[in-house]
């Protein structure tokens, strides 16, 4: 198996996917993990659950950067590639093993790096897709550079899913935006490892979890921070909001003022979403589906999402997630549950509820599971 980086701890909804693929496929055989090391993994509790790590350092510079973007033909792909985790993927496949799993379109070249008895994608989203709706929302500059770079990703793609024998995606619309493809395709919605529900929150604060570094979450950041969120405090001077995530962009980190907190990076987010009323995915551009989406509901928070934040998820609408796409009415419907911290808790216990009955791990991978045993 391939992917970004080693998924322990899992504090991000990629590599708790990652996390609960591996393990899955450690339970079935031999499994040997390739992928970055950011220097906070945790290699040894990988191995404890009976995975064989291979790891290289994470170390993004310029010359990399470059060098990949030339390999790959793509922006996004090139800061995943180095000949030292290429070198790796080929050690662990020397012999060819009977399944070669890779994850992320970005890592789609290493797709070619080897052979194996069965090869398969596992695409946490369709990033050219991805890209090409970002652009969507953008100015014309940026527009046009996430343009070309979503036509570089489709043209990877389509290379990597020519050589597939399956493809996994998560979500029935991504479904749709792969390029022609002659592979399985197993639908596997993201899931969820059951926790504990958490107690109600004494306090209006509303939190929107999320990877702060990625262009799509920093874009709904902004937009929630300076479009969204004074009309909640219009209605309900006492709210405040809460930005959890990893590497905030400047952007990100420029929105903190006294109704509004950035926390950067943080051990645990279970904290954070104890001390919040309701929980925000106000996403404007993006695909696949919300892992922390999941993770609110599970630990019985209400969800407020914008369309394109609850795609893939819209049979949890109605049952812990509601959708509001114009400022005014998310502000409306933030304000409304923040001031009634009952119906905050009924409609959190209601998503806790749906999302047990369906999205635990070993239903949502199922499609892939069964692919692999057969």
């Amino acid at each position: 198996m391939v992917t970004k980086f080693l998924p322990l701890p899992a504090n991000s909804g990629g590599r708790q996917r990652s996390l609960a693929v591996a393990r899955r496929l450690a339970q079935r055989s031999d499994l040997t993990l390739c992928a970055y090391d950011d220097g906070s993994s945790d290699g040894e509790g990988l191995g404890r659950l009976g995975i064989t790590v291979r790891a290289v350092p994470w170390k993004l510079g310029p010359v990399r950067m470059t060098l990949g973007s030339l390999r790959t033909a793509s922006a996004s792909a090139g800061r995943f590639w180095s000949r030292e985790l290429a070198a790796e993927v080929r050690r662990a496949t020397t012999p060819a093993p009977d399944l070669l799993l890779v994850a992320y379109s970005q890592l789609a070249p290493f797709l070619h790096e080897c052979q194996a008895d069965r090869k398969i994608m596992d695409l946490h989203n369709v990033e050219s897709w991805l890209m090409a709706s970002y652009a969507r929302s953008q100015g014309a500059a940026k527009r046009l550079a996430a343009g070309m770079e979503a036509s570089a990703l489709r043209r990877l793609e389509a290379r990597a899913l020519s050589v597939t024998d399956a493809v996994a995606v998560v979500s029935r619309s991504d479904a749709e935006r792969l390029p022609p493809v002659q592979a399985s395709v197993l639908v596997c919605p993201n899931g969820w490892e059951p926790e504990d529900s958490l107690p109600a929150a004494t306090e209006p604060v509303a939190a929107f979890v999320a990877l702060m570094s990625w262009a799509p979450n920093v874009d709904a950041a902004v937009w929630l921070a300076k479009e969204v969120w004074p009309a909640v405090i219009r209605q309900e001077p006492r709210a405040r909001l809460v930005l959890v995530g990893r590497d905030p962009a400047p952007a990100v980190q420029s929105l903190a003022r006294p109704d509004v907190k950035v926390t950067g990076t943080v051990p645990d987010v279970r904290p954070y979403l104890a001390a919040t009323r309701v929980a925000l995915a106000p996403l404007r551009a993006g695909g696949g589906t919300r892992l922390k989406i999941l993770e609110a509901l599970g630990a019985a928070r209400p969800v407020v999402a914008t369309t394109v934040g609850a795609e893939g998820l819209e049979d949890l609408i109605g049952e812990g997630l509601t959708v509001a796409d114009d400022p005014l009415e998310m502000a409306g419907v933030i304000a409304g549950l923040l001031q009634d911290p009952e119906r905050a808790a009924q409609l959190g216990r209601r998503g806790r509820e749906a999302v047990m009955a369906r999205y635990r791990w070993d239903r949502t991978l199922a499609p892939l599971l069964e692919w692999v045993d057969r």
